[in-house]
């Protein structure tokens, strides 16, 4: 399924996040005015596929099942699949000033090929997760926004030397339906208008760090997870004025 922007705009009501934007809660992301230039660059990314003058930039076909996904969402096989993308996000840019959803695409092809490497030769689980996951992805036609720059703390200690553990996102329990994970995370582009979240480490882990080097999806309005954000887009003044298409 390709949405359109439109699409996009009415699929985030179905969700609740709980956001506050300069110290104001947000009751609906979709309708906050302080939002409406990043939701509108993301729809750029949506309706570019749909055009038939940039389908062959904007999206591909994904090779497991020959489905058409954007190209935001591909798995890239060979090096033209990379010059593509990277054609693709010259073209949003030029139409938005910033692609935002290619986070998406880097995120999926990092975890693609980590996962598969882990299961390497084994009969592992992780990369088939992966794979159920990213089924998902492509077949809700998702915005997933990549969660992986922690706050460090004090940056000359490991992860599980800081004096404050939730300087890193870790697991802070284990149950038989999943972990419990706890910690901040920074710079998260355009995470409030987000389908969901993929948390990833930020750093390389050791043995004593395994707590922290966890990697999971997690929706955008999931229970207890608290956004934090600021406008988006650029001060609109004289010497930085940029139009947003209305969608």
């Amino acid at each position: 399924m390709l949405m359109s922007a439109a699409d996009y705009r009415e699929s985030l009501r179905r969700y609740k996040p709980r956001v506050f934007i300069n110290g104001d809660r947000v009751e609906s992301v979709v309708d906050e005015p302080r939002f409406a230039p990043g939701i509108a660059a993301v729809g750029i990314n949506y309706d570019f596929a749909l055009d038939e003058r940039y389908r062959h930039l904007m999206t591909a076909q994904y090779h497991r099942n020959g489905k058409l996904v954007n190209r935001m969402l591909a798995i890239d096989e060979e090096p033209q699949d990379l010059l593509s993308k990277l054609e693709a996000v010259r073209l949003v840019c030029r139409e938005s000033g910033c692609a935002q959803r290619y986070l998406t695409h880097d995120a999926a092809n990092a975890i693609h090929q980590a996962t598969h490497r882990i299961d390497g030769g084994t009969s592992g689980e992780y990369h088939q997760r992966f794979l159920a996951y990213l089924d998902h992805v492509h077949d809700n036609d998702l915005t997933v926004g990549v969660a992986m720059t922690d706050g460090k703390g004090d940056r000359s200690l490991r992860p599980s030397d800081q004096p404050n553990p939730d300087s890193y996102v870790h697991i802070k329990s284990r149950r038989k339906d999943g972990i419990v994970i706890r910690g901040a995370k920074a710079i998260i582009t355009g995470a409030p208008y987000m389908h969901e979240l993929l948390v990833m480490p930020c750093r390389n882990m050791t043995e004593a760090d395994r707590d922290f080097a966890v990697c999971c999806a997690v929706p955008i309005d999931a229970e207890n997870m608290t956004i934090v954000a600021r406008p988006a887009g650029r001060p609109v003044g004289r010497s930085a004025r940029r139009k947003y298409r209305k969608i």
